[in-house]
This record gives structure tokens, C-alpha cells and sequence, in this order.
């Protein structure tokens, strides 16, 4: 009987590169339909970005991950998602570094423009030290690669460390993060059009502010929150006074001037969370959460205040000394109403009684 030989140490060595490709592939594959599973499931454009970067550490094997855009002019590429040492996601793009189409200058901008495919190392610190104080103390095992829409278009850089358990890295590491980074590049850039196609979509194209729909859709989903908590959620109604011989006397384009000056006006006048719409012709609607019935009112002639002492956008209404002021109507939820289209409605008559009631004031607070 033929003694059996066990494989050759090159031979084993070739079954175990083996299987951990194939065990790569496997998790490579299970990210990328995690990512159009997200996709599909209209994962918001920071959502994608935490899956991306969860993907990575937790498929791949890394300890941390943070995801490098370049910026629209092109000089600079900045952070738009990371995490820091406690694990926790640090969002927003709050680190930013020059870059320029000059060999050596950096690392992202020779990755960005393309003089490197990639960069690794297992000890950072010790190849670069003048970052000696500019990155977490102990950072080794680092590793960049750029984030690729389409075959040539660089939009970013995916870097990762392991900051916590040092693992070093190897050739086929950076082969699977440079095959992931090309996955997720074309999930950035499809959720970066949706969120412009949807911003479009929502957003007035004169004076850039909100514009009915989304103002329905906000209320309806902010009074099922206020029903929810058990919490108070405002609701104004604006209208131009004499806004109609704004257009006769010097024509639509100053009228539109005047809109545009306006929405600016109570945007920069209202809390980041409230939201300000315009909902046709000279008419916005404000929605004001968290915000009781006697904040409204207060609101609402804080308003009324701002827009009268406010220049008038143009010299032709500063010449003639045209005022611009508003009429607006109030209501709360739930003191006036406690359905969305009860509650505009409410917000509506309070502001045709202003309106009647000589314009430029506050209609009076409707109860049930």
C-alpha cells in the first residue's frame, strides 16, 4: 500500500491563499448587497455613508474607516465620514487638506490624482513622522485607496487603520479595499444624484427655500411626532401685503427680487429646525416644532418686526419708500387643530382676519 505524502508547504500555502480569497470575494459581494440593499430601502445620503464605512471595518477586518471627498472646486478633499477611537461616527466634513495635481505633493493627492493606485503601511508614524501629532498617537497599519466612478473619475480617498489591534496589512488586503472603494464610489455618487433630484424636487426654484410639497409632507410627518410625544408644533401663515402693486408699478422682476429677498430674510430669522416654504405666488408657510401657542404668536410678530425694519431689496421700492410687510395668520397644534389640513386651514382664516383687519399684524389665535 502507497504511503500517503501531505501536501508540500507551497502547496498549502496556495490552498490557504485560496480560500482566503475565496472568503474575501464572499464578504466583498455580502457588503456590496448590503450597499444596494440600502439603496433601495432610500437610505438617507449620511446613512449610506455609516454602512459603507461599517462595511468596511466589520467585512474587511479593519478597526477604524473614514471616507475623503474631493470638494467641487477641486483643490481640497475633506472628511465627510469617519470614526474616532471610541468606535463612534464622526460626521461632516470638519478636516480638510489641500490638494494639487503635483507628483509627491501628498498622499491624497497623489491618489486623487492618480501618480499612486494605492498606499499602505504597517507603521505609519515611524514613514511619515512629521505627522507626529496631527493623527492618533500609535496609529500603524494604515492604508488609502481612491474611491473610483467609472474607470478614470477619482471622487475621494477610503482610508483605514488598525489602530487597535495593529494587524498589518498585506498586498491582498489592499486588492479587496481597492475593489470595495470602486463599489462604494458608485453607491456615493448614485445617492449623491437622488439627494439632488430630491432636493430639486422639494425645493422652490426662485427663492431656494422649501417649496407646498415638501411643507405638507414636513407637517404631516411632524405632527404624527407631536401626537406621538405629546408635544406642541406651530404653524404660520405669511402673506406680502400689496404685493400685487409691487408687480404693476415696477414689473415682475423687482417682484421677484422682493421674494427672493424675503425668504432669505425669515430663513436667517428662524431656528435651524423650524422650516420655512414658500407656498405660491407672494404666500410662506413656517413650521415651527416644539413651539407652544404663546411662542407662536411671539414668533410671529418677531417676524412681522424683521421684515418692516428691513431694507428694501432694490432702489426702485427704497426710492418710492414701498414698505414691505406681511399679514400672518397662526395656529397651534393641538390648541387649534389636530389634523395637518385642519390645522392650515385654522392658520388661514387667523391670517385673512389680519388681512382684513388692515394688514401688517398678527391674526388672532384660533382654538378648537
Amino acid at each position: 500500500m502507497k504511503k500517503r505524502h501531505s501536501p508540500k508547504p507551497k502547496a498549502k500555502k496556495a490552498l490557504k491563499d485560496k480560500s482566503h480569497e475565496k472568503s474575501v470575494l464572499k464578504q466583498e459581494l455580502e457588503m456590496f448587497n448590503r450597499i444596494i440593499d440600502g439603496m433601495r430601502n432610500e437610505l438617507s445620503y449620511v446613512d449610506l455613508l455609516k454602512l459603507t464605512v461599517t462595511c468596511v471595518c466589520k467585512g474587511l477586518g479593519y478597526d477604524r474607516a473614514g471616507i475623503f471627498l474631493v470638494e467641487p472646486d477641486g483643490k481640497s478633499i475633506a472628511r465627510a465620514i469617519g470614526v474616532d477611537a471610541r468606535g463612534k461616527f464622526e460626521v461632516g466634513y470638519t478636516y480638510k487638506d489641500p490638494i494639487l495635481d503635483k507628483k509627491g505633493f501628498s498622499i491624497f493627492s497623489d491618489l486623487v490624482f492618480g501618480y499612486k493606485k494605492s498606499f499602505y503601511t504597517s507603521n505609519l508614524l515611524e514613514r511619515f513622522p512629521e505627522l507626529v501629532g496631527k493623527v492618533d498617537k500609535g496609529v500603524t497599519c494604515n492604508a488609502n485607496v481612491p474611491i473610483l466612478v467609472g474607470k478614470k473619475r477619482i471622487i475621494g480617498v477610503l482610508a483605514v487603520d488598525n489602530l487597535f489591534t495593529h494587524r498589518e496589512l498585506t498586498p491582498q488586503d489592499i486588492s479587496s479595499l481597492s475593489n470595495f472603494a470602486i463599489q462604494a464610489g458608485m453607491a456615493i455618487e448614485t445617492i449623491r444624484l437622488h439627494e439632488q433630484v430630491r432636493q430639486l424636487s422639494v425645493t422652490d426654484s426662485l427663492t431656494q427655500i422649501y417649496n407646498r410639497r415638501y411643507f405638507e409632507k414636513f407637517l404631516a410627518d411632524e405632527l404624527d411626532r407631536s401626537r406621538r410625544y405629546k408635544h406642541p408644533c406651530g404653524v404660520l401663515y405669511l402673506d406680502l401685503d400689496h404685493f400685487k402693486q409691487v408687480n404693476d408699478q415696477f414689473g415682475h422682476p423687482v417682484g421677484d427680487e422682493l421674494l427672493k429677498n424675503v425668504a432669505q430674510i425669515l430663513k436667517k430669522a428662524l431656528r435651524n429646525i423650524d422650516v420655512v416654504a414658500r407656498l405660491g405666488g407672494d404666500e410662506f408657510g413656517v413650521i415651527l416644532p416644539e413651539t407652544p401657542a404663546q411662542d407662536v404668536v411671539l414668533v410671529a410678530q418677531r417676524l412681522l418686526n424683521t421684515v418692516e425694519k428691513a431694507r428694501a431689496p432694490l432702489a426702485q421700492l427704497e426710492a418710492c419708500l414701498h414698505p414691505v410687510t406681511f399679514s400672518i395668520g397662526v395656529a397651534t397644534f393641538p390648541d387649534s387643530a389636530d389634523k395637518p389640513d385642519d390645522l392650515v386651514k385654522m392658520a388661514d382664516k387667523s391670517l385673512y382676519e389680519a388681512k382684513n383687519a388692515g394688514r401688517n399684524q398678527v391674526g388672532s389665535f384660533p382654538r378648537k
